[in-house]
């Protein structure tokens, strides 16, 4: 606990010098101005929730990438690493904090397009099942908390962890259906969305828009956390299987 404090208080410091981390609060707003517009041309009024809710998800999804997914790697580089590794301290708490603070602040994406929509548009999103948004929101939390996790374990072992951000963008933004309803897709590119988060998110955050009853909430979100604990858990177990190997080999840094 104390390890995941302590992390959580490093990030929010790190925010406070580096504000560049946050420049994907700037492109929330005019993401969803582009997709309200688009769907406006074609008459679609019915898709103004997805036009709403897709740059949220982009930018829940981006934070993830950029920051969370890359935290052990920005040790790594600074050489800060080893000096952890060679401390008593648990490397996976102080992680999970770090991750914590990027997936709860990446969460303010939701408000921002929602007052973009509201604001410039007068298009308001109503929430006919304001609890059940609330679960939904906090299972989306922490099903990214467990992905970034996993993205930490995955990323400390390469030399060009952005890069690899940058190429799982797009891709999980159509598999997760987003902004296109994955009713679109070809039948056998269906079952791969099942396995992103993103898809269960956004599909729960359009139902509970509607005023219709939401169905199976409680195994829809259910899968939402599930997905976030074994993420975490296999994230976890391959942060302790990357250091042991770091540790055996000596290559700690990239010098």
């Amino acid at each position: 606990m104390n390890e995941a404090l302590a992390g959580a208080r490093l990030q929010l410091k790190l925010f406070r010098r580096n504000a560049g981390h946050l420049l994907i609060f700037v492109s929330v707003p005019f993401l969803t101005a582009i997709f309200l517009s688009s769907i406006r041309v074609t008459g679609r009024l019915d898709l103004q929730p997805y036009a709403i809710l897709a740059p949220a998800l982009m930018g829940l999804w981006v934070v993830s990438l950029d920051l969370a997914g890359v935290v052990l790697d920005s040790e790594r580089r600074q050489g800060t690493l080893e000096l952890f590794m060679a401390s008593p301290g648990v490397l996976t708490g102080m992680m999970t904090g770090r991750v914590a603070v990027v997936s709860c602040l990446g969460m303010l994406t939701f408000l921002e397009s929602w007052l973009t929509a509201r604001l410039f548009f007068a298009v308001h999103l109503p929430v006919h099942h304001p609890w059940l948004l609330v679960g939904t929101l906090v299972a989306t939390c922490l099903a990214t908390i467990g992905v970034a996790t996993v993205l930490a374990g995955l990323f400390v072992m390469s030399r060009a962890a952005s890069r690899f951000a940058n190429a799982l963008g797009y891709p999980f933004y159509l598999l997760g259906g987003v902004l296109v309803p994955v009713t679109y897709f070809p039948d056998w590119l269906r079952p791969l969305s099942w396995l992103t988060y993103l898809y269960w998110s956004a599909d729960l955050l359009r139902a509970v828009t509607s005023p219709l009853p939401v169905d199976n909430f409680p195994a829809r979100v259910a899968v939402l956390l599930v997905t976030g604990a074994v993420t975490y858990l296999a994230g976890a177990a391959l942060v302790r299987r990357m250091l042991v190997r770091l540790r055996a080999e000596g290559s700690v840094t990239f010098s």
